[in-house]
């Protein structure tokens, strides 16, 4: 028994130094005494081999009796095969007293070997001081009132400058009365009339080639649109807000849409089994939607006297 020990007591001891050897941690802050709202710099040393890998406890979450501030760039460097990493925790205290940072764990493995091994550090008893107050001295401002001394030739040209801006306020002023008065600015509104509008949309979107291009759906969109929002401005309806029943019955109230009745509520019907019924129209139907669009919006354009009644009435 006694030789059994004696052959396996070398091993134990060397393998207790090889883990001796691997890493090595230790924590400390730069004093003990601090006063309230000062910062307490937590240092965490770790001297460990390259092959050892670090699992940091979280600082943060688990010191009490402190509030954390933040956590400092981590610094490393490199000698003899052994890793340096100097960690640094920002703390502070708020009230008088006494606190622990504790000796938290920290957890590391070796190589390609899996299992968790941890140290722990040492526990850090600090000690908070508030500041001291000399109760019989009087009660004085923070900082006292700065007096600057003025100099008579600074005054001097201080009032020149404000003269000089002043005068040339008064005949900058006069100058552009003057010039407003004598100019008079005429404007110029020019009205398009809604159906040179229409027929400038339609020529776009035939350009555009939509349903050419398999966007039919988007076609059909987009002309019903233009006819609605000629509607608008033409008649004064809320085309743009009615379904296709409600606008036939508007257009059949109004004497100069009359004669584009029945086109209208075949374009209408057309445009709405597109939208509603995903309808494929035939290419001549796309086509026939343009030039009812057109034929829409040319058979409502409105008389000359009509235009000059619109006029004088706006006037």
């Amino acid at each position: 028994m006694v030789k059994i020990l004696r052959l396996f007591l070398p091993l134990l001891f060397f393998s207790i130094l090889i883990h001796a050897q691997s890493i090595r941690v230790s924590a400390y802050t730069d004093t003990t005494d601090y006063k309230v709202g000062d910062y307490i710099n937590y240092h965490v040393d770790v001297q460990r081999n390259k092959n050892v890998k670090l699992s940091m406890p979280s600082f943060k979450d688990s010191v009490k009796g402190v509030d954390f501030i933040e956590q400092k760039p981590v610094y490393s460097e490199e000698s003899n095969n052994k890793v340096i990493d100097k960690y640094t925790f920002v703390f502070s205290k708020y009230d008088s007293g006494k606190a622990v940072i504790p000796g938290l764990k920290v957890f590391y493995t070796e190589g390609n070997d899996t299992t968790k091994k941890f140290l722990r550090l040492g526990s850090i008893h600090l000690t908070v001081h508030t500041l001291p107050v000399d109760q019989n001295a009087d009660i004085k401002d923070v900082k006292g009132p700065l007096n600057i001394p003025l100099n008579i030739l600074f005054i001097i040209i201080i009032v020149l400058i404000v003269l000089l801006l002043a005068v040339a306020a008064f005949f900058g002023y006069k100058y552009y009365k003057k010039k407003k008065a004598g100019t008079e600015i005429e404007r110029i509104t020019i009205k398009i009339p809604p159906h040179e509008i229409a027929i400038s949309a339609l020529r776009k979107l035939e350009e555009r080639k939509l349903w050419q291009q398999g966007m039919v759906k988007e076609y059909h969109s987009e002309i019903t649109e233009i006819i609605r929002r000629y509607f608008e401005a033409r008649f004064g309806i809320l085309a743009m807000e009615q379904p296709s029943s409600e606008l036939l019955m508007n257009l059949n109230k109004i004497a100069d849409a009359m004669v584009i009745y029945s086109k209208t509520e075949d374009f209408l019907n057309n445009a709405d089994m597109v939208k509603f019924a995903k309808f494929q129209p035939m290419p001549t139907i796309n086509e026939e939607m343009m030039k009812q669009a057109y034929e829409i919006v040319k058979g409502t354009i409105p008389k000359p006297t009509e235009e000059i009644k619109e006029e004088v009435k706006s006037v």
